[in-house]
């Protein structure tokens, strides 16, 4: 007997998961690279699905799937790339939710982004990619409001994402640098808070939705599972703000 959606969704998982050949393919914006490793396990445990993870810049990650790229799911670090799928006609709107609500932090030997000694020759500052990386969106936005942007645009040192802006203050090719919160919380570092003075990070993902249901049903599934009141409680102890209309419900 052919199975049913609602039985592909079962407490267990386990119709669902035994109808995939593959893992699950994961395209993941470098700043949750982290906290969804650590999350995965629950939900591999909970419903038998497998999931291989691929890491880099949101919008690499589009391009990619832009062309074709495999992935069954996509979390960006932003909503602007999911819903660029939406308006290509790509996926469905209803493909698309909100999984979290990102922040900044500064790290590294400056107290502010007005420090006196950040403004200073010497001082380099790391921030990702604005073109590239929601969180270098962010950072300019805060330098603009800040008025230092055109003081320091000139010797900024860009990330490809906003790992690797972490990067180049781990190495010490930086003084300081302007990362995700929930970096400072993965990587144990001392950083300071910065003033919201930029639009809110939100976070959107998207199941890239395909002939083949069981995917599109293991995407939907890790959609709810990120949105789940345990989930969201656990994003917010790791730097992330609560989504508004998380669910009330633990989905498994």
């Amino acid at each position: 007997m052919k199975a049913s959606p609602e039985s592909l969704l079962s407490p267990s998982g386990l119709v669902l998961s035994q109808l995939l050949s593959e893992p699950l393919s994961i395209a993941v914006a470098a700043n949750f690279a982290g906290p969804l490793n650590a999350l995965l396990p629950a939900f591999e445990q909970a419903t038998g699905i497998q999931t291989r993870v691929t890491v880099g810049s949101s919008g690499a990650l589009f391009a990619q799937i832009q062309h074709g790229a495999p992935y069954d799911v996509f979390l960006s670090a932003d909503s602007k790339r999911p819903q660029a799928l939406v308006s290509n006609a790509l996926i469905p709107a209803n493909a698309v939710t909100t999984y979290a609500i990102g922040q900044l932090a500064l790290v590294g030997r400056v107290n502010s982004v007005t420090d006196h000694a950040l403004l200073a020759d010497s001082v380099r500052l790391a921030i990702a990619d604005p073109d590239l990386a929601p969180y270098g969106r962010a950072a300019r936005e805060l330098l603009q409001a800040s008025g230092v942007w055109s003081l320091l645009q000139t010797r900024l040192i860009r990330g490809t994402n906003v790992q690797q802006t972490l990067q180049f203050w781990q190495t010490g090719n930086v003084d300081a640098a302007l990362i995700a919160a929930s970096q400072c919380v993965t990587y144990q570092l001392d950083c300071k808070p910065v003033p919201a003075l930029y639009e809110p990070v939100i976070q959107q993902m998207a199941v890239i939705v395909t002939h083949n249901k069981a995917r599109t049903l293991a995407g939907r599934s890790l959609a709810r599972y990120l949105q789940s009141t345990a989930v969201q409680q656990q994003l917010a102890e790791m730097g992330y703000r609560l989504v508004a209309d998380a669910h009330n419900k633990d989905p498994f």
